[in-house]
């Protein structure tokens, strides 16, 4: 009882950040969504965000080690990604971020290369469902560098409006498939071609809508190695590392689910 009560309290925050990271810890919530819940703890921080129609969540991390300077109290608020991206449009990525929050009047003081700012938070954990993202059934994994993931949603976008991924255990490899009215694309990816690729005891299928996939496309950059871990009919993780290590991103999307009616009415 007493932890669930710590969780709900107004952290403190004093750090020391490059502008560069804390503008890449923002891109990767805000393609998501502008609104995210900050979870502060005295190891690190990490944005919660779930789209509006709740078929994306994301949690991104920034651990203490990405930081000049750490010290904090844990706790949650929320807060717009526009808001703090006001600052980092304002200066250099070599600069570096001042942040401190007030637990008692609960407002984040911002400061970097003269420019200031102070934002009024809010308290909040309504978006606890984000913790939902590793509790999904991925007996399959596939490490491809994001070069190549967006150049597979970009083709396959050409094509139709959602993509099937899957991952055959016995010929061991991770396809791409799209299906239009007319046309039809297969990207077949063998193991000794990507990075990484585990595969488990059944092959995993699964489709999903493209609109949902490029949305978490541009914060991947194209030499980043990108998991995706895959079920079938479940909803597919994506995960990469920011701040050379010391942050981390994971993306859940829900699949697209064909259901006995659907595919009586084709």
């Amino acid at each position: 009882m007493d932890t669930d009560t710590a969780e709900t309290e107004c952290p403190t925050l004093t750090a020391a950040v490059s502008v560069g990271r804390v503008q890449r810890f923002l891109d990767a919530i805000r393609t998501v969504n502008d609104e995210f819940q900050l979870e502060v703890t005295p190891d690190g921080l990490t944005g919660n965000v779930v789209n509006d129609s709740r078929t994306t969540m994301g949690s991104v991390r920034l651990d203490a080690s990405a930081c000049e300077s750490y010290q904090a109290t844990a706790g949650k608020i929320t807060i717009q990604t526009s808001r703090l991206r006001e600052v980092t449009r304002m200066t250099s990525n070599r600069d570096v971020m001042r942040l401190t929050l007030d637990g008692d009047s609960q407002t984040l003081n911002v400061e970097a290369d003269g420019v200031e700012c102070s934002l009024q938070m809010n308290e909040s954990t309504q978006m606890s469902a984000v913790s939902e993202l590793d509790e999904a059934d991925h007996p399959s994994v596939c490490v491809l560098e994001g070069g190549e993931l967006k150049r597979v949603m970009k083709a396959a976008g050409h094509v139709a409006t959602e993509v099937d991924f899957r991952i055959e255990h016995t010929r061991e490899r991770f396809v791409a498939e799209a299906n239009g009215d007319s046309d039809r694309l297969v990207a077949p990816h063998e193991a000794a071609d990507i990075e990484e690729l585990l595969v488990g005891a059944v092959p995993v299928a699964s489709t999903f809508n493209l609109g949902y996939l490029r949305q978490i496309r541009r914060p991947i950059h194209k030499r980043t190695e990108v998991t995706l871990a895959l079920g079938t009919d479940s909803p597919l993780l994506v995960a990469f590392d920011i701040a050379d290590g010391a942050g981390h991103v994971e993306y859940s999307i829900a699949p697209v689910v064909t259901t006995d009616d659907d595919e009586g009415d084709e």
